[in-house]
């Protein structure tokens, strides 16, 4: 799955995918890998944090703090 499949062709869904393409483009390499295996691949948190190496409650601040940024 890719950011295209998110997204109908209208005008609006074009606008908002970038607009996430530029929030993702923001993100550290981590915060993107943290994010893509939690929301694309549909890892847990704590499997997320066992594949990344950190734990759970980290995993959980990361995806927090990716939510907070402008």
């Amino acid at each position: 799955m890719n950011l295209n499949d998110l997204f109908t062709p209208d005008e609006q869904g074009a606008e908002t995918r970038i607009d996430l393409e530029q929030a993702i483009g923001r993100l550290t390499f981590r915060e993107a890998a943290v994010l893509y295996l939690w929301a694309m691949c549909e890892y847990s948190q704590a499997e997320v944090g066992e594949i990344v190496g950190l734990s759970q409650q980290r995993i959980g601040q990361i995806l927090a703090n990716i939510s907070k940024e402008p």
